[in-house]
């Protein structure tokens, strides 16, 4: 967590006194993202990326990519989940799988992949059953747009074009669709900031050596 200017932190802290902080240092991963010592998956299931779901010996690299692809699927529990009838969300598809103690990873890789590759999937899987506050147009566009960044071929081919880091990318188009929702521009100011501080850190050190 690296705080910026704007950042509000207790204790009459400010970002001059924590340049950053690192928590769960036993599930930590390298400057690159790849694992540091672990050889297991860490997380609940349910909201992990897909990548982090597959059954494979090497932990890919955990990336930007990765966070947003949980941050959607908690997004769409939260717009499915019902506070005043349990039993009603439990019917739903989302819960159904999702909090069946008896599906392994590959059941729910599998699950979220017919839920979330082809919009109409999405849209009578997912959308249909979320509650009526969140039937709202410009919050369903808002999830139709984040699904077909993150969910769709169009992801994977993007990680072999020659940008430094198509994940990061990924990161900034979503970040793009949300602050559209919102009518603000709050996330795509706060990644032209780090931007800026990466590269005048970079300049420094260019100009040490």
């Amino acid at each position: 967590m690296v705080p910026t200017e704007r950042s509000k932190l207790t204790g009459d802290l400010t970002y001059k006194h924590r340049r950053g902080t690192l928590v769960d240092w036993n599930l930590c991963f390298t400057a690159d993202g790849t694992s540091s010592s672990r050889s297991f998956r860490s997380g609940t299931p349910a909201f992990m990326a897909q990548d982090l779901l597959m059954d494979e010996k090497k932990l890919p690299r955990r990336t930007l990519g990765h966070d947003m692809e949980s941050f959607f699927a908690v997004i769409i529990w939260i717009a499915s989940f019902d506070f005043l009838d349990e039993e009603s969300f439990l019917k739903k598809p989302l819960a159904k799988t999702l909090l069946d103690n008896t599906k392994s990873t590959d059941d729910i890789y599998s699950a979220r992949s017919l839920w979330f590759d082809r919009e109409n999937r999405f849209q009578y899987f997912i959308i249909n059953h979320f509650q009526s506050v969140y039937q709202e147009n410009q919050f369903i566009t808002c999830i139709s747009g984040l699904r077909q960044i993150l969910h769709t071929s169009d992801r994977l081919d993007g990680r072999k074009t020659g940008k430094n880091d198509p994940e990061e990318e990924l990161f900034r188009k979503c970040m793009e669709t949300i602050d559209g929702y919102l009518g603000e521009t709050k996330g795509c100011d706060e990644m032209k900031e780090i931007d800026s501080q990466a590269q005048s850190s970079r300049t420094q050190r260019s100009g040490e050596c």
